[in-house]
Parts: structure tokens; C-alpha cells; sequence
């Protein structure tokens, strides 16, 4: 069974993923800001391209004390509409095969907090924890949107 686009597990194209960061810091504070891009390079073999997207994700993060920090994040994103179409699906069995239905302009923010084990057996991992809030999404077509997003990462640094 071919599942819609919003299902796909892959984009079944060659894309380029770019990046560029900015960060300031110092012992106390740090500021950062991204932009970022995935461009589609062709059609996938299914004769359909997932548009491209754009984002430029903005923090600033204040330590504590040497093993606990704050932070506040606002992303801006864009993604283009699907070109093109599965001739698989059907987009009057669910709204989800409408090429029409993907895309949209989002802003994200999020507060969020950071664990560093400064010393001992788990010295320099770190934990993560971040809740996002949806602040605009203006999605085209018919769309879920997204309530809320929590996110918690484990790193180790070397």
C-alpha cells in the first residue's frame, strides 16, 4: 500500500541540506542563530518532489551555574508545497494525498534547560529538555497542525 505524503519516510530525491551558524558566547551567556535549507535536487522515482524548506532558528541561553543553563529559542520556517504527484494516490479517498495540503509558513518558540555533569563517572554529559509552543501556522490547504512539542536529548561530549 502506498501511504500519503505526510507519511513517507524518506523524500526518495537527492537533497541538499545547508547550513550556516552564527554563535556568540562567553562564560555566562551565549547567543546563537541558524539558517538552514533542504533543496530538493529532482523527482523522486514515484514522479513527485516534497518542496523545499527554509528555517532560521534563533537562541540565547544564560548559565545558572556550571552544571545548569537556560534557554529561549524562536524558529521561522517555510516549506514549499509537493510538485508534482504520486499517480498512486488518490487525493478523493484522503486529504492527505493532496499535493495542495502540504507546506506552510510556521514560528516555533521554546524555553528550555540544560544538565551538564561537570565531574565523576558521567563527566561532560550533558541533558536537554526543551518545550515548544506553535506561536503562527498558516498551513496550506487542509493541514494537522502542531500543539506543542517536547523535546529531551541526551549528548556526550568528547
Amino acid at each position: 500500500m502506498v501511504l500519503p505524503y505526510a507519511m513517507q519516510m524518506g523524500s526518495g530525491t537527492f537533497d541538499a541540506e545547508l547550513g550556516l551558524t552564527f554563535l556568540i558566547q562567553n562564560d555566562m551567556v551565549s547567543f546563537g542563530s541558524q539558517l538552514n535549507t533542504v533543496i530538493r535536487m529532482a523527482d523522486n522515482s514515484n514522479n513527485y518532489t516534497p518542496g523545499n524548506s527554509y528555517s532560521l532558528n534563533n537562541w540565547f541561553a544564560v548559565n545558572a551555574t556550571n552544571w545548569l543553563s537556560f534557554s529561549a529559542r524562536v524558529e521561522g520556517m517555510l516549506v514549499e508545497q509537493i510538485k508534482g504527484s504520486n499517480s498512486d494516490l488518490n487525493p478523493m479517498m484522503i486529504i492527505t494525498a493532496d499535493t495542495y495540503n502540504s507546506g506552510g509558513t510556521f514560528i516555533n518558540s521554546g524555553l528550555g534547560f540544560n544538565l551538564l555533569v561537570p565531574s565523576g563517572t558521567f563527566k561532560d554529559f550533558r541533558l536537554g529538555f526543551e518545550y515548544a509552543i506553535p506561536v503562527l501556522q498558516n498551513v496550506n490547504g487542509i493541514q494537522l497542525q502542531t500543539n506543542e512539542t517536547i523535546t529531551l536529548g541526551l549528548q556526550y561530549a568528547l
